[in-house]
C-alpha cells in the first residue's frame, strides 16, 4: 500500500516495521485501564512530513477480527499541534477550504470525527460569529470510513478500495499537512 499511495502523495513515508508503519500489537499495560497485554486490531501508517508519524497527515487502516477501518489526517493533536490548528483556523480562506472539504466527504458518505471541545479558544474570539469557527472545537482532524470484513479484504482488490478511499480524502490530506508545516 505504501509504495501504492506513492502515486497520491510521492513523499510519502512507509517503514514496513514495528513503530513504523505497523503498530505494535502489544499493549503498553503500564498506564493502559485495559490489562489485555495484546491490541484486538492491527494497525498501519503512512504518512507525510518530518514530524513524529503519529503528528503528520497521515493514511490510516486498521483492521480486527469483524471490521477494517480506513482513514486520512490526524487522529489526536497533541496539544501544540492543537495550538497550531487553532492558529492556522484564523484565517477565514483555511476555515472554509476546510469546511468545504469536511462537507464534500460527507456527501461521499465519509465520517469525520466528533467535536471534542465546546468553547471557542481565545485565539479565535474575535471570529466567533463565523459560521465556520466550530471546526476550532475539534481535537482531530481526520475522515475515515468502516466495513465489516468482508471478501474484498483477503483479495489484492483492497489495494484498489483503499487507494480509491484515500484519492477521495486526498485534499484532507493535503490541508492536514499544510497545516502542520504553518
Amino acid at each position: 500500500m505504501g509504495e501504492t499511495l506513492q502515486i497520491l502523495v510521492p513523499s510519502i513515508k512507509f517503514k514496513p516495521k514495528v513503530s513504523g508503519s505497523l503498530f505494535k500489537i502489544y499493549r503498553d499495560v503500564r498506564f493502559s485501564k485495559n490489562k489485555t497485554p495484546m491490541k484486538d486490531k492491527i494497525g498501519l501508517l503512512f504518512w507525510q512530513g518530518n514530524t513524529h508519524r503519529m503528528q503528520s497527515s497521515s493514511f490510516y487502516m486498521h483492521y480486527s477480527k469483524d471490521v477494517y477501518f480506513i482513514a486520512s489526517g490526524i487522529r489526536n493533536f497533541k496539544p501544540e499541534l492543537l495550538k497550531k490548528y487553532r492558529l492556522y483556523l484564523s484565517n477565514e480562506k483555511h476555515r472554509i477550504s476546510l469546511f468545504n472539504i469536511l462537507n464534500n466527504l460527507i456527501k461521499k458518505g465519509y465520517l469525520i470525527p466528533d467535536k471534542k471541545f465546546k468553547n471557542i479558544p481565545k485565539v479565535l474570539s474575535e471570529q466567533k460569529e463565523d459560521i465556520h469557527i466550530d471546526l476550532a472545537l475539534y481535537g482531530a482532524m481526520f475522515s475515515y470510513k468502516e466495513f465489516k470484513l468482508d471478501s474484498t479484504f483477503y483479495k489484492i482488490d483492497i489495494l484498489d478500495r483503499c487507494f480509491k478511499i484515500y484519492e477521495d480524502m486526498y485534499d484532507l490530506h493535503e490541508w492536514v499537512y499544510e497545516m502542520t508545516l504553518s
